[in-house]
């Protein structure tokens, strides 16, 4: 019983601090307390199992193999933002042509980033490179702990909503969301159950979104920005929650 209170106030104090890190300006549409990962996701492998020893041996592969154009991808996609997928969208996917989607899906990543701190104070998963000096990343390892993957839950809750906007590009945005996770696992910064427990989270983080009021008042907004800049008939007005809430 002790235990799980233990659990219960470490959980509650990385919350707190994590929705302290947030710009005055920044919205929230879906709290921490309201999405608990440590509840949903499933623990990382452990430091000494078969499964890390493979993950290792990924990472070390890619290492061997990786080209100046996999570096150059890598290091690119350590910028979080919702223009990295022009490379898809076209040359109009711009900050310039879309300040309304740059704010709403800046917004959306810095909220994700509250949802999955917790989960990396909580398990406190070591980088590659600090478990294993052979690890040699072509990217900079940040301060925090590996699991989940804070660009993997990212790249892919991106990909979830800009496919929900643009449906004419749905495969193709969600294979680029991914690709956000995989540049890290070759970067070699992360497992890839960190990517992989990354992508369930941002389906989580969707989910609730989605059944935000607020959260579908500023999505309509970005979303004729965007069809109306690239050329798209309107679409249909997405559907909430029969029950959206704030």
């Amino acid at each position: 019983m002790k235990k799980i209170s233990r659990i219960v106030f470490v959980l509650a104090a990385v919350i707190l601090l994590s929705a302290c890190t947030l710009r005055a300006n920044e919205k929230i549409y879906v709290k921490a307390a309201e999405l608990e990962l440590v509840r949903l996701l499933p623990p990382p492998p452990a430091q000494d199992s078969g499964t890390t020893k493979k993950e290792i041996d990924e990472i070390l592969g890619f290492q061997e193999n990786r080209t100046d154009e996999m570096v150059k991808y890598a290091k690119a996609d350590q910028e979080i933002s919702i223009f990295r997928f022009s490379d898809i969208m076209g040359d109009k996917f711009t900050k310039e042509n879309l300040p309304v989607t740059a704010e709403f899906f800046h917004n959306v990543t810095a909220n994700a980033s509250v949802i999955s701190g917790p989960a990396k104070d909580f398990w406190k998963r070591p980088r590659p490179s600090v478990f294993d000096a052979r690890v040699k990343p072509c990217v900079k390892v940040p301060s925090n702990a590996a699991y989940p993957s804070g660009h993997s839950t990212a790249g892919n809750l991106m990909a979830i909503i800009l496919a929900n906007m643009v449906p004419e590009k749905r495969a193709e945005i969600f294979d680029r969301g991914w690709a956000f996770a995989v540049n890290r696992i070759i970067g070699g910064v992360h497992y890839r159950s960190d990517s992989e427990s990354g992508r369930i989270a941002a389906t989580l983080i969707a989910e609730h979104m989605f059944e935000n009021i607020d959260f579908m008042a500023d999505y309509e907004k970005s979303k004729a920005e965007i069809r109306k800049a690239l050329g798209y008939e309107e679409a249909v007005p997405a559907a909430s929650g029969a029950e959206s809430k704030k």
